[in-house]
């Protein structure tokens, strides 16, 4: 398929008419050229003209496959030259185009375990990086740590976000760092960087502020009454990043109903992550379910106009400290006023805020409520992590940057979190059109080198990257903090960091790594030393619907039944996946966008009940 250059501007019309072409090579060029044919020959088809027509586009889909795979076996050759290389293998399915396959992770998505399928699919292929092939469009599936580590690091030159991803997300995040390679990418880095230092002390104040409001919330509660921890670790680093990002606060931990621009700002915001996950999931044909028009631009409209005023006033508030011979010290503003101090484009210091607003919000977020869900699951990791605040910190202590470096067994519990529900659950990448070797697989399956054939979408799957037993033992199911403060049992991480990746890695490592971190062990200090013991209010939280079905039989790569069925087996939440991961509810709306149901039924998220520490 011809790549869309991704360096043009994006467009709709552009998008949805490569699309209709795309479509068109698969359903209508195929029985007009039989029309053609047998236009040219006088030959009558009579009633079978139909089944003609269906025939001649079922043979040339074969043919199709049949010529694009001799291109790649060429284009294979032509990279290794006298060495011995494979392909990466095809999922075959049973109807034509993988339609079955298709069917079955929609399935998946809407009833099964999160990624369950694909490593069913992966053990069938015998590969941790396999190809769809849906529609005779080719997508390329990885969990392989090494593959995984040379896209990131050793090989990032021959990739690039690519189409993909900048079309899915064009009006949510524009021109920001997340959308955007080359120049402008590196020019968006550089700028940002400076601001994301390890221990800016004023990040921690802005943290704890918020966090013992959520505190208050927690100590408010009636004994027994349960609470959304998702909903509750939303608000907080909602408003926490609104604050670092904008300097006035969303409010939303006053559980009051939001003001009516941050509410249509925040709905859209949620809006169009929503599209964007459908979107992908119909592959480069999605354009032909938004038929009328691009389903997200009045979603962007209403994001610029909330925020374009908001960066204008702090482009005005710079000019008249230009006037006056003021500087901007980044210790001492928001990410705002420092971007607004780079440059004057409305538009990049927007798309870079929104940006970051995605990154500073969401992740943590989840990290935060599944840590606690942790807690409902394994008491003696809350009663370990409690104690070990209480040595360093105290009941009542403020954590600091020293402070929090101390607390080992909490960055051992907030690790295994990102490892076994891992926010950024998965990440998208496009090669270069040049074709690319990728190196020896990890030890799953072992496979030499493969060939990856240019303009490819390469997907990586750093989820059930991170739960692999081949990489982090047979326990790997397994929610033990415990794991990174063995030496032994850590080695993995230590020789071969690609096989835990939750910040990404090489060029394009999170730069909030260490403000995400640090946010949530201040959440967490502040947690454990006024709450002792967590449970979750099964009563209210939506039961996964695996729970009254048998586990299906199939693999035995990781232990009976599917990989992953060992924490199927005892999970107690239904894991979606949209950009970030979440908890999954009753209602569509799911965990993280919780604040617009005022109904006190409403289920989802991760519902838990929490009991004061004596005093």
């Amino acid at each position: 398929m011809p790549p869309v250059n991704v360096e043009d501007r994006y467009s709709f019309n552009r998008v949805r008419n490569h699309a209709l072409k795309e479509l068109a090579k698969l359903i209508l060029v195929p029985p007009l050229l039989l029309k053609v044919l047998t236009g040219t020959t006088q030959t009558r088809l009579g009633y079978w003209t139909v089944p003609c027509y269906g025939l001649a586009i079922v043979l040339s889909a074969y043919v199709r496959t049949w010529y694009h795979d001799c291109l790649q076996g060429r284009g294979a050759k032509r990279v290794a030259g006298e060495k011995t290389i494979g392909t990466i293998p095809r999922v075959k399915g049973k109807l034509p185009g993988n339609i079955d396959i298709l069917v079955r992770l929609f399935a998946n998505n809407n009833s099964g375990y999160l990624y369950d399928l694909f490593l069913e699919l992966f053990d069938q292929c015998q590969s941790t990086t396999i190809n769809l092939r849906i529609f005779g469009v080719d997508k390329y599936v990885t969990i392989d740590a090494e593959h995984i580590k040379y896209a990131l690091g050793p090989g990032f030159r021959h990739f690039w976000l690519g189409n993909t991803k900048k079309e899915l997300l064009e009006n949510l995040l524009g021109d920001g760092i997340l959308n955007r390679d080359g120049e402008l990418w590196k020019t968006q880095r550089a700028i940002a960087r400076p601001f994301f230092s390890n221990d800016r002390v004023r990040e921690l104040t802005l943290f704890d502020k918020y966090a013992q409001r959520c505190m208050a919330i927690l100590s408010d509660l009636e004994p027994g009454e349960a609470i959304d921890i998702a909903d509750l670790t939303w608000r907080f680093t909602t408003d926490t990043a609104s604050e670092f990002l904008f300097g006035q606060t969303f409010d939303t931990l006053s559980l009051s109903e939001v003001d009516g621009g941050f509410s249509s700002f925040l709905s859209a915001f949620a809006e169009i992550q929503d599209i964007a996950f459908k979107r992908n999931s119909f592959g480069v044909f999605w354009p032909l379910t938004e038929l009328t028009g691009d389903s997200t631009e009045p979603l962007g409209n209403v994001i610029k106009q909330f925020v374009d005023p908001i960066v204008q006033r702090a482009l005005d508030h710079k000019k008249k400290m230009i006037e006056t011979g003021q500087q901007v010290e980044p210790e001492e503003c928001t990410f705002l006023e420092y971007l607004a101090w780079k440059n004057d484009d409305v538009g990049l210091i927007r798309d870079q805020l929104i940006t970051i607003l995605i990154a500073a919000r969401d992740t943590t977020a989840a990290l935060l409520a599944f840590t606690v869900y942790m807690f409902t699951q394994h008491p003696e990791v809350a009663v370990k992590a409690r104690a070990e605040v209480l040595e360093h910190v105290g009941s009542n202590g403020t954590p600091g940057i020293h402070e929090i470096k101390k607390l080992k067994y909490l960055q051992a519990v907030l690790n295994e979190t990102l490892r076994v529900f891992t926010p950024v659950h998965g990440n998208i990448r496009e090669s270069k059109p040049t074709g690319i070797l990728l190196p020896p697989s990890d030890p799953t399956y072992p496979r030499g080198p493969m060939y990856l054939p240019p303009s490819s979408t390469f997907i990586f799957i750093t989820f059930l990257t991170h739960r692999n037993p081949a990489l982090w033992g047979e326990d790997a199911p397994v929610y033990d903090p415990e794991r990174w403060l063995d030496p032994e049992r850590s080695r993995g991480v230590t020789t071969n960091p690609a096989i835990f990746t939750p910040f990404g890695a090489g060029p394009r490592t999170c730069l909030g790594q260490s403000y995400a971190l640090n946010e949530a062990s201040v959440f967490m200090v502040r947690l454990l030393q006024r709450f002792e013991h967590f449970t979750l209010a099964e009563d209210k939280q939506l039961a996964p619907p695996w729970k009254t079905k048998p586990p299906p039989t199939g693999s035995s790569m990781f232990g009976p039944g599917y990989p992953g069925t060992k924490r199927k087996e005892v999970e107690k939440v239904w894991l979606g996946n949209h950009i970030v991961m979440f908890s999954k509810v009753k209602s569509r709306v799911h965990c993280q966008e919780s604040f617009l149901v005022s109904d006190s039924s409403f289920q989802g998220g991760i519902w838990t009940r929490v009991v004061k520490a004596s005093e």
